[in-house]
């Protein structure tokens, strides 16, 4: 599976920080297991072993807004890595990243 991230976000590595899925994060349910995760500057990779028995997967990473502006959203995609010709992609779209205004101004 291969998640494209638009212009102003960047990927928050929660191996790295520490984070562990707690309480707050509960509302994703119960998440698979990826054999192999890579968080890129500009993507997310991961591989899911399926099988007989497991047959969909659920993932879930964080990113942080960065920059404000409105950007194109990339097509996620996923693909059978032994049989190429099963794959998929979800539509394109939009974002639109607000700029930080404190509440004393």
């Amino acid at each position: 599976m291969v998640d494209l991230l638009p212009a102003g976000f960047e990927i928050e590595n929660t191996r790295l920080a520490g984070s562990q899925k707690t309480d707050q994060f509960a509302w994703l349910g119960d998440l698979s297991t990826p054999s192999y995760a890579e968080y890129r500057d500009d993507r997310y990779v991961a591989a899911v072993n399926l099988n007989d028995d497991q047959d969909s997967f659920q993932l879930a990473y964080l990113v942080r807004a960065v920059t404000p502006g409105t950007y194109r959203l990339p097509a996620s995609s996923v693909e059978d890595m032994y049989r190429p010709s099963l794959r998929a992609r979800t539509a394109m779209g939009s974002v639109t990243i607000m700029p930080y205004m404190s509440q004393s101004q």
